[in-house]
C-alpha cells in the first residue's frame, strides 16, 4: 500500500499542446522514479562492465494516472513491465473532493479495506488543491493497547520539526483523539492560534 504522501505528493500535471483547441481533463499525471531490482541475499550487486548495460541494480519507473471525475475511474499505468489497473476513487482516496472539517480541509488516504473508512488524511487550509506548499497537517489513525481507534495530528510542515508523523516532520503533534474531527479542531486551531516551534537539541 503506498503511503499517503505517495499517494498526493512526487505527482507532476500532464500538459497540454500549445495549440490544444480544448486544454480539459479532469486529471493526467505522470511520475518518475527509481526502483530496486530483487535480489535474493546471495546474489552479488550487479558488476557488468559493457557501456551500454542498462541492467543496473535500479532502473527508471514511469507511472501514469489518469482521473474521471464523472464516473470516479482511476486508471493506473506504469513500467518497467507495463502494467495497467483499474481503480475506483472509493480505494485509492486520491481523486475524491476534500471535505471541509471546521476551518481545514480533508484529503483522504486509502482505506485500510474496501469500503471502509481512510487511516490517514492531509490536511490543508484552502480546498483549491494539494500540493507540498498547501500541505499544513496530516491526521493518521491507529489502533491503541485495547483496539480503541485513535488519530494524531501533525501539523506546519518543517524538515527540521520534532515530530515525525509518516515520512515527514512536523513542528506541532497532538495527543491522541478518539475522532478525525478532534484531530482536524487541533490542526486548526493550530493555524489560528500559531505556536512557537519547538526547539530540538543535539
Amino acid at each position: 500500500m503506498d503511503l499517503i504522501t505517495e499517494t498526493y505528493l512526487g505527482w507532476d500535471p500532464l500538459t497540454h499542446a500549445v495549440d490544444c483547441p480544448a486544454p480539459v481533463w479532469d486529471a493526467v499525471e505522470i511520475r518518475r522514479t527509481e526502483g530496486l531490482r530483487p535480489r535474493t541475499a546471495h546474489d552479488a550487486p550487479h558488476a557488468c562492465m559493457s557501456d551500454g548495460c542498462t541492467h543496473a541494480d535500479t532502473f527508471g519507473r514511469v507511472q501514469l494516472r489518469l482521473l474521471c471525475r464523472d464516473c470516479d475511474t482511476v486508471v493506473l499505468v506504469g513500467g518497467e513491465a507495463l502494467t495497467e489497473t483499474r481503480s475506483n476513487t472509493s480505494l485509492t482516496g486520491w481523486g475524491q473532493a476534500p471535505t471541509r472539517c471546521g476551518g481545514v480541509w480533508l484529503w483522504p488516504g486509502r482505506p485500510t479495506i474496501p469500503g471502509g473508512e481512510p487511516h490517514q488524511y492531509l490536511v490543508t487550509l484552502q480546498a483549491a488543491a494539494l500540493t507540498r506548499d498547501l500541505l499544513y497537517g496530516i491526521i493518521t489513525g491507529y489502533h491503541d493497547s485495547t483496539g480503541a481507534q485513535r488519530w494524531i495530528a501533525g501539523c506546519e510542515p518543517d524538515p527540521d520539526g520534532a515530530h515525525q508523523i509518516c515520512t515527514l516532520r512536523w513542528r506541532h503533534s497532538s495527543n491522541a483523539y478518539e475522532s478525525v474531527e478532534d484531530a482536524a479542531e487541533f490542526i486548526d486551531i493550530t493555524a489560528r492560534f500559531p505556536r512557537q516551534p519547538v526547539v530540538v537539541s543535539v
